[in-house]
């Protein structure tokens, strides 16, 4: 098969030309049933991440006040985002897993860098260094740059900037040590 247009049409091609009809469906509905709980698990995790650990405060507040109905609420938003984003986007799945361990490279690596090397943090720098992280390599993979450097690195670099910025300017240390993390 190395002809073939897509690569991402391998497996199906060669089970419709290697089995018969039955197994070809054993084959496709084992793929299906692969993408299907990995798409929930992603959506579930999301939407929780998105209602719990964002705005701890937000997510106390609204959950005395509408229970469980703001994280199915969150959960429609997130699924609502990710089929708008599966029709806009039209690309291969192996860019797409790229591009997304790039996002999550940005935004979390640094975040996960500063809390292993036990640097005085404050979680709104944390949260804003993530935002950063993570809205750079967007706009970075949007405007093309991604062809010429990695969404990471300047995502990456940004975060760490972002967080060293608010910490040397908002969050001042008020007379503690100065390996001392600040924490809520």
């Amino acid at each position: 098969m190395p002809n073939i247009s897509d690569p991402e049409q391998a497996l199906p091609l060669y089970a419709t030309q290697q089995f018969n009809p039955f197994l070809v469906g054993i084959v496709l509905a084992g793929v299906f049933s692969v993408i299907a709980s990995t798409a929930d698990s992603q959506l579930l995790v999301c939407s929780s991440a998105l209602a719990r650990d964002i705005s701890p405060a937000l997510h106390r507040r609204m959950s005395r006040k509408y229970g469980v109905k703001y994280e199915q609420f969150m959960t429609l938003v997130v699924g609502i985002l990710a089929v708008i984003a599966a029709i806009s986007i039209s690309s291969t799945v192996f860019s797409l897993v790229l591009f997304a361990s790039g996002v999550v490279a940005s935004s979390l690596g640094p975040a996960m860098l500063i809390i292993l090397l036990k640097r005085r943090t404050h979680y709104l720098a944390l949260n804003s260094m993530m935002l950063a992280g993570l809205s750079t390599a967007i706009l970075w993979r949007v405007l093309g740059f991604h062809n010429i450097l990695s969404e990471v690195c300047p995502g990456f670099i940004v975060a760490v900037l972002v967080h060293e910025l608010l910490m040397k300017s908002v969050f001042k240390p008020k007379g503690h040590a100065m390996g001392e993390t600040l924490r809520k």
